[in-house]
């Protein structure tokens, strides 16, 4: 089994609200294309402010995953070459 991608792992939530928001939008259109004219401007306005209060929850969630592999790296990279090099005398 793999490991699962930590990136993703914390954009996890916010994505899967933002697919719920899509399909609310498929909902709200509705199944009847003559309503679709009226249908529209409430649908993606409701569609538009749901993506939008996940943005700063995905920056957060990626920010934190970034910044953990990038010092997770960087430690790892300092024990390699700590390693290489000769003890002080």
């Amino acid at each position: 089994m793999s490991t699962p991608n930590p990136v993703l792992q914390a954009a996890a939530p916010a994505l899967v609200a933002m697919l719920s928001a899509v399909q609310q939008f498929i909902n709200d259109m509705g199944a009847d294309p003559a309503k679709w004219l009226l249908n529209y401007p409430g649908a993606k306005l409701k569609l538009v402010g749901s993506i939008g209060l996940q943005l700063p929850q995905l920056a957060t969630a990626e920010g934190g995953a970034l910044e953990s592999f990038i010092n997770g790296q960087l430690a790892a990279w300092v024990k390699d070459l700590q390693a290489l090099s000769p003890p002080a005398a």
